[in-house]
């Protein structure tokens, strides 16, 4: 269990992440998951950690400032799989009144005790990748009690009767689920879910380049956006325009390290965790705050996904 941030993010602000799974525990083995290869692929919930354990480091979190707009459960794995969630986020709220957001890929929403907890949510963002049974088991690879008609079906009965925020994500890979088609039937789908925004992203960060998870391209994304009409919006591009309005970057020595390193040679973000001694989670959030400030970007290899730093962008004072 680890409590990250607060750090900026791209979609919801400045977040301070739970995360309450170990390593790589997911009912998915996605394509593109840029933390590699479920290492357990289940669909049973469990009490990884302690509830007392978590809501200390919560406090101790929210003591050390400053405050996040948003509480954020996500990281290693699916947090819908931690069993006393429900109970979790009762003990949350005697700490804070910060909204609390789940990033969910939807594989459980059709659990009764799942939704009773995703029910006290403030915002919810849950993820949809396909639009058939086929296209779903090509990108999620989920555990085999788990089939699209179920996992879209549990995702209508909780969008339907939510109260808060919906922020519905769509990861179009190259040549996998961005041809017209495919995007035209997620799209489908996502008409009979309610849905306050859709979030388009394309795999810019690292996944393992042997499963062909590469970005699209932009033409791509516009395209979706028309397809997906207004309440669409493209978020699979970082630019300096993805930093949150009024919200200074903290950069750490770990994010200096990284740049520099960056301004001599494009890396993977393996190469920068055997560099640095880094945590893959670490290196992940350095590269987010940097990408978010426009210190760094992205591309993609013949042979994986690098980050590089243009030499034009300004030194870090912060």
């Amino acid at each position: 269990m680890k409590i990250y941030g607060p750090v900026p993010s791209r979609r919801f602000g400045l977040s301070l992440g739970v995360d309450l799974l170990p390593h790589k525990t997911c009912p998915f083995d996605c394509l593109y998951c840029q933390l590699g290869v479920t290492d357990c692929l289940t669909a049973t919930t469990d009490a990884f950690f302690s509830i007392d354990d978590v809501l200390a480091d919560v406090e101790e979190a929210l003591a050390d400032g400053p405050d996040p707009d948003v509480i954020t459960f996500a990281g290693s794995g699916e947090p819908t799989l931690y069993r006393p969630l429900d109970e979790l986020i009762d003990g949350l709220r005697e700490l804070s009144d910060i909204p609390l957001l789940l990033i969910t890929n939807s594989a459980l929403l059709w659990q009764q005790e799942v939704a009773r907890a995703v029910h006290k949510m403030d915002i919810l963002a849950p993820s949809l990748d396909a639009g058939d049974q086929a296209m779903f088991e090509r990108v999620n690879r989920p555990h085999p009690e788990i089939t699209f008609e179920k996992m879209v079906r549990g995702l209508r009965e909780i969008t339907g009767s939510f109260s808060g925020e919906i922020r519905l994500e769509v990861m179009l890979i190259r040549d996998v689920n961005d041809d017209e088609k495919s995007m035209r039937a997620i799209a489908d789908v996502v008409e009979t879910i309610r849905a306050d925004q859709i979030d388009l992203n394309t795999p810019v960060r690292p996944a393992m380049p042997e499963r062909g998870a590469l970005p699209c391209s932009e033409e791509v994304l516009d395209r979706a956006l028309e397809i997906f009409g207004p309440r669409a919006r493209s978020i699979g591009v970082f630019d300096k325009r993805t930093r949150p309005a009024g919200k200074p970057h903290r950069f750490t020595d770990g994010d200096k390290d990284i740049r520099e390193m960056l301004l001599r040679r494009p890396c993977t973000l393996a190469e920068i965790v055997a560099s640095l001694g880094r945590s893959p989670a670490e290196v992940e959030q350095s590269l987010e705050r940097l990408m978010q400030a426009g210190f760094i970007a992205v591309r993609s290899g013949q042979d994986g996904t690098y980050y590089h730093a243009p030499t034009a962008n300004p030194t870090l004072l912060r």
